[in-house]
């Protein structure tokens, strides 16, 4: 099947899993209680949210830079600019787009490896589900034991420090090349021995990502970056959800961001309509918020955020004089190219 194919299937998948969503969501939703919840906002907040995002965008940036190892190519700013614009393309665009983008971009603007930077963006992106993990179960500890809720935490724990086990382990022991050599001595295979080393090096470049894994005092203090930033997603979740006039402990935030956290792991169509909403409204449900509340909530909290990272993109392209049609060529670019 054909790149193009597969982009296309995404989007249908994306599209039916949205829809999916959106039913569950309108189904006997009370619109007059939807207005109503908008009317409660108080707006005000938006101008201390805005800097706070702004700033953990910041952090996140710093994290990256951690990520690899403090390589001297790539600059906290640049590292800030490139996974805010990664993160915008991500929310307009199917199949992590913007992920691609961001190893694309970067890898030719400092001259790196763009399969290293995508290795490095894969370990970002385990980091980011542990934390989450870290605060679902802290939310769990102090608030909420019952078993849907359980049951999230453990698949999640299953899929993010599952994946962290095995990726250490293969960069640990370092065999692809051996892997590849052997494959390559398979006589019916012999005739591919160029590709079958295109391969490995773009796999051992991919590997170079991990480095972190390998440097104690990096890991953890992008580990400890990435804490940060989420306490900061959650400070400002607690925020939006005051703005409704709703009064509980700090805990409705840390189930909160923790279901839009990992909803944004299931496919869905463009700005992860449908997801992310019920996954605010299942989260709000726990304190017996109505729908309509905690569809309003998801609402400005979302469009605020897609309205920063969407402005910071524009200023980043603005400042390097870059067209959209560079941009659709950078994302539609091959994700292995070298």
């Amino acid at each position: 099947m054909t790149k193009g194919k597969l982009k296309h299937k995404d989007k249908i998948i994306g599209l039916l899993i949205s829809l999916v969503f959106i039913i569950l969501i309108f189904w006997k939703l009370d619109i007059h209680k939807l207005i109503t919840a908008f009317r409660m906002f108080d707006y005000r907040i938006l101008f201390l949210f805005v800097p706070i995002y702004v700033f953990s965008l910041y952090i996140r940036g710093v994290r990256w830079k951690y990520l690899l190892c403090l390589n001297e190519k790539l600059s906290v700013n640049e590292a800030f600019f490139a996974f805010t614009v990664g993160n915008t393309i991500n929310s307009y665009l199917p199949a992590r787009a913007g992920d691609f983008w961001r190893a694309y971009h970067l890898g030719n603007k400092i001259g790196e490896s763009k399969m290293k930077l995508l290795g490095s963006i894969i370990l970002e992106r385990l980091i980011d589900g542990i934390s989450i993990l870290l605060i679902l179960f802290f939310a769990i500890v102090t608030y909420f034991r019952h078993r849907w809720v359980l049951n999230i935490a453990a698949v999640a724990a299953c899929l993010f420090l599952g994946a962290l086990a095995v990726i250490y382990i293969i960069f640990k022991f370092n065999k692809i090349e051996y892997i590849f050599k052997k494959i390559s001595e398979i006589p019916f295979l012999s005739g591919f021995t160029a590709q079958l080393n295109t391969i490995s090096a773009h796999l051992m470049k991919f590997m170079n990502g991990f480095e972190a894994l390998n440097n104690p005092k990096c890991f953890f203090m992008a580990f400890f970056m990435s804490m940060l930033a989420w306490g900061f997603e959650c400070l400002m979740t607690y925020m939006i959800i005051l703005g409704f006039g709703v009064h509980y402990g700090i805990s409705i935030a840390l189930f909160t961001i923790s279901f839009i956290a990992l909803s944004t792991v299931i496919p869905s169509s463009s700005i992860f309509i449908g997801p992310y909403q019920y996954a605010y409204i299942l989260a709000l449900g726990i304190y017996h918020i109505g729908k309509e509340q905690a569809l309003g909530t998801a609402f400005i909290h979302q469009m605020s955020i897609m309205i920063i990272i969407t402005v910071i993109s524009v200023i980043y392209f603005m400042k390097g004089n870059t067209s959209l049609d560079e941009i659709q060529k950078e994302i539609n670019s091959e994700e292995g190219e070298e």
